[in-house]
């Protein structure tokens, strides 16, 4: 088997060769199973959107026995394969997400949406279960950004960085408004947003650490989740997630896209109460910190061993003032200015200001993200007009 070998090994996939590890796939696919029921019961009361397709381990180590082509993305590997004569994406967890049968179901639940990659279907025979999406040819939004990875031949213009933006923000309101109670997805990210090739599409994907709201309630109490840097102030404070939590999260999403840069290079962290070096992530994977640039990446708190000490998880942290209070011009990615010039100053301008609201220190402050999504397409049509004047 090519590289793929290691993958397959850390998964502790089941060979069928024998009576007792058939036995094993047996017990993982009830015990996944269940879970994924569950979740989707929670969610939908077993009404599923989008049928689901069973894959065995023997198909999925078969559609991916001979590919060569791979995408990475942070923690989660998505393998090029071939199920049903179809080109698919099969997607390989580098760690444990216990979790992931809820992002079975959620994503189960918005395949429809051309702003989600698509599920098509899942292998419930590993030890953590495996989902397949639709094949798209795939640039991962964090490799565009600061990768300097091109688009079809080019660097990311100003109108396509709108478009993700709002690509984004579409599928993000569908989660908080479509839904019996509000989803919040809590890792919002460069990383988890691929950009499809042929048609410029943004897909968000990885619901693993999404939380709905208890019925009737704005709010629901957890451990904290999601990456440093994105996730509010408040809610590492008090593990509190809020609908503005995820406006937090996307405002700095916001940020980046328009300034160009790394999430530690926008954001101003004071660390008095902990030493520089220590991880919050226990179990951090060392070439997502290299490319983050900080020991502090995602905070997971669904395994056990990542539990998260609040004493020791930094609060005062915020966008740099410096960016949010600085003219667009000195701040906007440069490449935006040398194809647009400042004709487009005023976009920018509106632009910057809503992602100033989107991360306000105080969540009551900030915008729901349906009124975030309408200033989004408010500003790319007037940019449209703009480029088509």
């Amino acid at each position: 088997m090519p590289f793929f070998r290691g993958l397959l090994t850390r998964k502790k996939r089941f060979s069928s060769a024998s009576a007792e590890r058939r036995k094993k796939e047996h017990d993982c696919y009830l015990q996944n199973g269940s879970c994924v029921l569950k979740e989707l019961l929670a969610l939908c009361d077993g009404n599923c959107r989008i049928p689901i397709h069973y894959y065995t381990a023997i198909e999925i180590d078969n559609a991916i026995r001979h590919s060569n082509s791979k995408m990475d993305l942070a923690y989660v590997t998505l393998v090029t394969g071939l199920l049903d004569n179809r080109t698919v994406l099969v997607r390989f967890n580098e760690r444990t997400f216990k979790n992931i049968h809820r992002d079975i179901a959620i994503t189960a639940q918005m395949s429809h949406l051309k702003n989600v990659l698509r599920l098509v279907g899942c292998c419930l025979e590993f030890e953590e279960a495996v989902m397949v999406y639709e094949y798209i040819e795939g640039i991962p939004l964090f490799d565009l950004l600061f990768k300097k990875v091109n688009l079809n031949g080019k660097s990311l213009c100003w109108g396509n960085r709108l478009r993700v933006a709002r690509d984004v923000a579409s599928a993000i309101v569908f989660l908080h408004t479509e839904f019996s109670t509000p989803i919040i997805h809590r890792m919002i990210q460069p990383h988890n947003v691929i950009i499809d090739e042929k048609s410029g599409v943004a897909k968000i994907l990885d619901f693993s650490l999404s939380i709905s709201l208890p019925p009737g309630e704005l709010e629901v109490q957890d451990k904290v989740c999601g990456t440093m840097g994105y996730i509010a102030p408040e809610n590492i404070a008090s593990g509190i997630s809020t609908q503005k939590t995820d406006v937090y999260s996307f405002g700095v999403l916001l940020f980046q896209l328009l300034i160009g840069k790394k999430v530690y290079d926008i954001i101003d962290l004071v660390v008095d109460s902990i030493n520089s070096e220590e991880t919050i992530d226990f179990e951090e994977d060392a070439k997502s910190n290299a490319e983050e640039g900080n020991s502090m990446d995602r905070v997971d708190s669904t395994n056990s061993k990542e539990t998260t000490d609040f004493k020791n998880v930094p609060t005062n942290y915020f966008v740099d003032r410096n960016i949010k209070e600085s003219n667009v011009l000195d701040i906007v990615d440069p490449t935006i200015l040398e194809e647009h010039g400042i004709e487009i100053q005023q976009q920018l301008k509106d632009y910057l200001d809503l992602a100033r609201k989107c991360t306000a220190d105080n969540g009551d402050d900030r915008p729901y993200m349906i009124h975030v999504a309408r200033e989004l397409s408010r500003i790319e049509k007037c940019f449209r007009a703009l480029s088509l004047g």
